[in-house]
């Protein structure tokens, strides 16, 4: 104010008005924002519908830097810019939304446009554009595929203006990629499994070795225990120390992940102890609910897998889990029985006991 102050009328004037010209001028460059228009020929998705779309963009300035008409009909270039809004506008209303299907996140990661003279006197564009293609899970999103892609376009000095008719296109680019990428990925790619299903079955080892995997055919005979290392405790007639585990292997069919698993629980003849002297079939016969009690717990650990209504992305903790809660389901059962029973001394309790533990695995067998 002071240096205008001390210039002539005249001077004051002439500052003034220059000044709101270059201002002008300078808003020009920048004041413009491209928008972007709808498609009368609608996308159509292939097993998704777009659900959300995030500027992810590091840089957020303005987008494009194109080349406009002046009054005087010079081209000179002007800042364009896209706002993420516009991109979510025009990727949801023209893209067909069917919300059966795997709900999609894309996350724009990068769109710049350039435009410059070239020496023939046409404008020569690039679009760059990065997009992130996500599914949208209850934990976040997962990341799928990302596309990146330029685009390049010549267009005459006559058309100069706003490049949004070049954008829609290196989108639909991006989308039919994306189209492309599920169709061959929707079978076979884990992460888009649908649903999960389980099938169970005893794990069968042949020829039988030490170790003896349960089956209703396959009952404990004396000839099983084969350890010659007496327990401390002394005082039973024989010793089983059976285990549990199970074998999990899985394969997804057109986008269902079949899981099969095979239920372990066994006993080692080397870890097998009996009396010489109290080989009869009524001790046999409680070493032998021993056996069966891991088979029980097994069968429970299947029935609550089937039970839970896993889905692909909850399954394989939740069968972690539950298997640690069977280790312990069988050892608090182990210790119920021989407590119950006095080892085997009770016979009321060992009749009380069999008649439990067979009508476990009467219930619990159609799980396999």
């Amino acid at each position: 104010m002071l240096v205008l102050k001390l210039l002539s009328p005249y001077l004051r004037v002439m500052l003034i008005a220059m000044t709101a010209i270059l201002l002008n001028n300078a808003k020009a460059l920048c004041q413009a924002t491209i928008v972007l228009s709808n498609d009368q020929a609608q996308l159509k998705a292939v097993g998704y519908y777009i659900a959300d779309v995030t500027d992810e963009r590091s840089d957020k300035t303005p987008a494009a830097h194109v080349l406009v008409k002046q009054n005087d009909g010079k081209l000179t270039q002007q800042l364009q810019d896209l706002q993420s809004a516009a991109i979510r506008h025009f990727l949801t209303q023209n893209v067909v939304k069917d919300t059966t299907q795997r709900a999609v996140s894309i996350g724009i990661k990068n769109l710049h446009v350039t435009e410059t003279l070239s020496p023939d006197g046409n404008i020569d564009g690039h679009v760059q554009l990065t997009l992130s293609f996500g599914l949208l899970k209850n934990y976040g999103t997962e990341h799928l595929v990302d596309y990146s892609g330029i685009l390049h376009y010549i267009k005459p000095p006559v058309y100069a203006g706003s490049p949004e008719q070049h954008i829609r296109a290196a989108l639909k680019r991006a989308l039919l990629y994306f189209n492309n990428w599920m169709k061959v990925n929707e079978s076979g790619n884990r992460k888009l499994a649908r649903s999960v299903r389980f099938m169970f079955n005893n794990f069968n080892e042949q020829p039988e070795g030490d170790t003896i995997y349960y089956s209703p055919a396959r009952r404990l005979t004396w000839n099983d225990f084969q350890s010659k290392l007496r327990p401390l405790d002394n005082s039973f007639s024989a010793e089983v120390l059976p285990e549990i585990g199970y074998q999990e292997h899985d394969e997804m069919v057109k986008g269902v992940i079949n899981v099969y698993i095979s239920l372990k629980p066994n006993v080692q003849k080397s870890s097998s102890w009996k009396d010489e002297i109290n080989m009869n079939s009524y001790s046999l016969n409680h070493e032998q609910k021993h056996f069966d009690i891991a088979q029980v717990v097994m069968l429970q650990f299947a029935q609550k897998i089937k039970d839970a209504h896993l889905t692909p992305d909850n399954y394989e903790a939740f069968i972690s889990m539950q298997y640690f809660d069977s280790e312990r389901d069988m050892a608090a059962m182990q210790k119920a029985y021989d407590r119950e029973t006095s080892h085997g001394m009770n016979k009321s309790a060992q009749a009380d006991w069999n008649d439990k533990i067979d009508a476990l695995l009467k219930t619990r067998t159609p799980v396999l």
